[in-house]
């Protein structure tokens, strides 16, 4: 480079190489006036010329960025300077233990050996020390990662700036800023999957499929930092944009953070093959789901028998009231996935409310339903109610989430509390309503339970037959009696024979 700038700057203060004569020969016949204009732009011409060659030389000197070793270049060094020292001992045992590792050398461990090598503040970071490592990384570029290559550029730009000022070490303050922008180099393949997807997303909310997708490109360079570098990249971008993420998306990513730290307890950076394709595979999943639609369901599966009418309205509203616009896909699909697998389960009712999600979620289209349309939607799921008293059906729900048998006492005290209101409903819409979920869940009643539902029909059929709706409150006392002594039979005493 002090070649280059000399010779331009011989150039411009030697004499011309030409006489006077020639030179008047070459100027011709025109005017003083036109040779001076035009001898003052040639001038202008070659002082912009020297401004463009001195402009290139600040530029190739605090270069930044680019790989060097590409094109097979050794950084920074070249022809030794006047500070020039062996390849020291201690940063060439360094890489040395880089020879030990197999695979590729990550940024993130390249930097490491690096500080290793010329942490020693012996004032050869940029001569000997530098030597050292940058030959190892010429001789070894096919094992670095872009990252890394990275890595050695900005050592190679501080050992530069060292140099030009004829020190042979790097200063403490920038040796620290040198090692503030190697650990800044993330994963190149993860940052270019994640500039497309704010690219794609445009700021807006992040879908599981989106994450998902992100992640198996980010991940797919096969560098051996899917549970290293790239997983940072990804965990950086998330504490970032976590008010943009859908609850798919944050499911791909715990999904992407188990596999990784599985294998990071295993001491490793990198997914296997078959690692990667279980991964791929569960984050396509989960990204294509619902989650609040999800849950949902889940919630209906912990309830015991049929699934009323009411049940499927409830489940529906929470599944999608998250906002998210997928009432009509994702949300929807959820839904009818479960129904299919538990058709048996469905009453009638309940089976016309999943008819009227999905009428109205065609009407809405892909872009989901508004508000306005999902209200209508709720009004006319209400009229598909399975069971018509509410006390009623709040005792009875209870009798749902009981796992197993139901016995006497169960349903004695369901009744009790379902029909105990005084709103004249004992022996009408609350009596209905017990008949249709006995009838429902009869398999799941204890010959005791049976017989208190006996017990509860002769009273409410005999009301019925007086023209009344309600049970007497003496009768009601008197019937809910005989249930418990029906759900709670006297042992039987023991009978002796005489000899």
């Amino acid at each position: 480079m002090s070649s280059i700038k000399s010779t331009v700057t011989t150039s411009l203060n030697s004499s011309a190489a030409l006489g006077k004569q020639e030179v008047a020969f070459l100027k011709g016949t025109s005017s003083t006036a036109k040779q001076t204009a035009e001898m003052k732009a040639t001038l202008n011409n070659m002082k912009a010329q020297v401004e463009g060659l001195k402009s290139q030389l600040a530029e190739l000197k605090l270069k930044q960025g680019g790989d060097q070793f590409t094109t097979g270049g050794h950084g920074c060094w070249g022809t030794p300077t006047d500070n020039w020292q062996p390849k020291d001992l201690g940063a060439m045992v360094e890489m040395n233990k880089l020879n030990q590792t197999s695979g590729p050398i990550s940024a993130e461990k390249f930097a490491d050996s690096i500080e290793a090598a010329v942490g020693d503040l012996d004032g050869q970071a940029a001569s000997g020390e530098y030597r050292a490592v940058a030959d190892w990384a010429a001789n070894n570029r096919e094992r670095l990662t872009p990252e890394a290559r990275q890595v050695m550029d900005i050592y190679s730009k501080y050992a530069a700036l060292s140099q030009a000022r004829g020190e042979s070490g790097i200063p403490q303050g920038d040796f620290k800023k040198m090692l503030s922008e190697m650990r800044d180099v993330g994963d190149a393949s993860a940052k270019k999957a994640l500039a497309n997807l704010d690219s794609k997303t445009h700021g807006g909310t992040v879908s599981g499929q989106d994450m998902a997708r992100a992640i198996q490109t980010g991940t797919a360079d096969h560098d051996g930092q899917a549970a290293g570098a790239e997983l940072k990249e990804f965990e950086k971008w998330a504490s970032k944009n976590e008010s943009r993420l859908s609850p798919e998306a944050k499911e791909v990513l715990d999904v992407y953070r188990k596999a990784a730290k599985t294998a990071q307890a295993e001491g490793r950076s990198g997914l296997t093959d078959k690692e990667t394709a279980a991964l791929n595979k569960e984050m396509r999943k989960v990204g294509a789901g619902d989650v609040s639609a999800r849950k949902a369901t889940e919630a209906l599966d912990k309830q015991s028998g049929p699934i009323s009418g009411e049940d499927l309205t409830k489940a529906i509203k929470d599944g999608i009231s998250d906002t998210d616009g997928h009432s009509s896909t994702s949300e929807l699909k959820e839904f009818e996935k479960w129904a299919a697998k538990n058709e048996s389960r469905l009453t009638p009712e309940a089976k016309e409310v999943l008819k009227t999600y999905q009428q109205a979620a065609k009407k809405a289209g892909p872009e989901g339903m508004t508000q306005k349309e999902a209200d209508a939607m709720f009004k006319k799921m209400d009229g598909f109610k399975t069971f018509h008293d509410s006390s009623m059906h709040d005792a009875l729900e209870g009798l749902d989430a009981k796992k197993g048998k139901i016995s006497g006492s169960d349903l004695t005290a369901a009744i009790e509390k379902g029909a105990g209101d005084l709103d004249g409903q004992a022996a009408g819409t609350e009596f209905t309503d017990t008949m249709k979920w006995a009838r429902q869940n009869y398999d799941r009643l204890t010959p005791e339970a049976k017989k208190v539902v006996d017990t509860y029909e002769k009273y409410a059929t005999r009301s019925q037959a007086q023209g009344s709706t309600g049970i007497d409150q003496k009768d009601f006392k008197k019937m809910i009696n005989e249930m418990k002594f029906i759900s709670n039979p006297r042992p039987t005493r023991p009978v002796f024979f005489a000899a």
